[in-house]
């Protein structure tokens, strides 16, 4: 807003009196026609859903796409050049042309009447920005609380951080670092890169993951980004209309969660079941979808879960997204990482969906301090085109100017020359420290566990009752006294909206698994209730 000398200005007082009563409807803007990027997020409107077809909605903080709002001339800009470019805007929507006439008039009177508010401060009045003071992660709100309490006379063993790199035995390949070397050293990728990413980064990352049953991927469909993060808050952005909710796993990364909020997208979960691996409730789907449900987020292989989906579940759910017309945010950061049923891609399995996969070195590649990501469009029929989709990703990605290029020039030779040895190796070792977690959790009373198939991670179910009031009244008491008494780090399921259970990293070696069962079970035997009363 321009504030109160505008707001008095007799040419615009006039000029929306005419807009209250003419009879003229303002069309809807076009998706290829771009609205002014300043306009404040109250005068946005996104494009309603029509769930008869296909149809995205990309958010307005980062595309320009809107209805043509005549508030909002008043309130974006001043000046001969504003009223120039709202005046050219009018004319092409069909205006009449006594309000375009008057619209000049207005904004160059605007521009004069229009004068800065006098600094009248004397002291020091710093304010935070309302959506970034506002960011809330679960995961450091839990563990804050129990945070340095570990027993200092036991050494600590974290099973909380999913970091690959933790221990030695997982480390990337020769073949990544001496690529990253020769990338650094050869002197030729010290400058900016475009900033969708580097041709050939883009070109290799479009060849390793173009999928059956769908057109090739190009390198215009591929967005570099830094690390699997960024992609996920490109894709959530890109999408986020006015007044628009997602799907959500449950229990899912709690990272999805706090993208929403900072975009205001409201959170609608859909629930995975245990007792069938984690699978989706697709009856509960269904329930969740209205007319503002601008997509659906879907995590495999799953963290903090462990699942890997059969090619058959997926297409269940791929069908309901198809049905609801729901664009996949698919987060498949631990693509490839399955001891289980063979992993496929969620483009794999239908040619119909629009899907934006994200991905990264992070875990498949065990370099997640690297910071090198990436976003796919698989967009066979061009609905996520035809919503300016791809156009969005490119705006946010020129905020981000993308991950460093020293690690874009050596992605190619990642991507292209690891070995396929070095690829099972990581799979057995992570797939015996699955198995020895899974044999050893089945061994404590009190606790219960889905066998995961893929990922890195299980969660593991405190029964209700079994445990005395000081460990058994929630998931994060029962995590806190753990690491208070047998320092033996877990998180809580509640950072995952899973009360009750918590979740173990099994990256680490059978060895030191071992190490930290053995407190583990102790420290179950010791708050076990009397079996009478259990």
């Amino acid at each position: 807003s321009l504030g109160s000398s505008i707001k008095s200005c007799p040419s615009v007082q006039k000029l929306c009196a005419a807009f209250a009563d003419h009879t003229w409807t303002p069309p809807r803007v076009p998706a290829t026609t771009y609205y002014h990027h300043t306009a404040p997020a109250t005068d946005r409107r996104p494009v309603p859903y029509d769930r008869g077809s296909f149809s995205c909605s990309c958010n307005q903080h980062s595309s320009a796409s809107s209805f043509l709002d005549p508030s909002s001339f008043f309130k974006m800009a001043s000046g001969d050049a504003a009223a120039g470019s709202r005046k050219r805007l009018l004319e092409q929507d069909g205006a009449p042309g006594s309000l375009v006439k008057e619209a000049k008039v207005a904004f160059s009177e605007a521009a004069v009447v229009a004068t800065p508010t006098k600094r009248g401060r004397t002291s020091w009045e710093v304010r935070c920005g309302e959506r970034a003071a506002g960011i809330l992660n679960p995961i450091r709100e839990i563990m804050d609380k129990i945070a340095g309490k570990e027993n200092p006379r036991k050494r600590l063993i974290s099973l909380a951080q999913g970091d690959p790199t933790a221990y030695p035995h997982l480390r990337p390949s020769e073949t990544m670092v001496q690529a990253v070397l020769a990338s650094v050293s050869g002197g030729l990728a010290n400058g900016y890169q475009p900033s969708q990413g580097a041709a050939k980064a883009r070109a290799a990352v479009a060849e390793a993951f173009t999928v059956r049953g769908r057109p090739p991927l190009t390198p215009n469909d591929v967005f570099m980004t830094l690390g699997c993060s960024e992609a996920l808050a490109h894709c959530i952005a890109a999408l986020a209309s006015k007044g628009s909710n997602i799907l959500l796993p449950r229990p899912g990364f709690c990272l999805y969660e706090v993208l929403c909020n900072y975009h205001s997208v409201e959170c609608r979960f859909y629930d995975l079941n245990p007792d069938k691996n984690w699978e989706v409730d697709l009856d509960q789907l269904r329930t969740l979808v209205d007319d503002n449900t601008c997509g659906m987020l879907i995590n495999n292989p799953s963290n903090p879960c462990g699942a890997v989906y059969s090619a058959e579940h997926l297409g269940a759910i791929l069908k309901v997204a198809e049905e609801m017309r729901l664009p996949i945010i698919a987060d498949e950061v631990y693509t490839g990482i399955s001891f289980g049923p063979e992993y496929v891609a969620c483009a794999a399995v239908s040619n119909r969906v629009p899907i934006l996969s994200v991905c990264a070195l992070s875990k498949r590649w065990l370099a997640p301090g690297w910071r090198l990501g990436w976003i796919t469009i698989h967009d066979t029929d061009g609905i996520l085109a035809a919503a300016s989709v791809p156009e969005t990703l490119l705006k946010l990605c020129q905020v981000s100017l993308g991950p460093s290029a020293p690690l874009q020039a050596a992605l190619p030779d990642i991507l292209g020359n690891t070995p396929q040895e070095w690829y099972d190796k990581v799979l057995k070792d992570l797939g015996a420290s699955a198995k020895c977690c899974i044999r050893r959790i089945r061994e404590i009373p009190g606790l219960e566990v889905t066998e995961p198939e893929g990922a890195m991670y299980c969660m593991v179910k405190i029964v209700p009752g079994y445990f005395d009031e000081q460990v058994g009244g929630s998931d994060v008491d029962f995590a806190g006294q753990l690491l208070a008494e047998e320092s033996v780090a877990v998180l809580p399921g509640q950072c995952f909206r899973a009360p009750n259970f918590f979740r173990v990293v099994f990256a680490a070696p059978p060895e030191v698994l071992d190490e930290a069962f053995d407190r583990v079970e102790s420290f179950c035997r010791r708050h076990a209730v009397a079996p009478s009363t259990a």
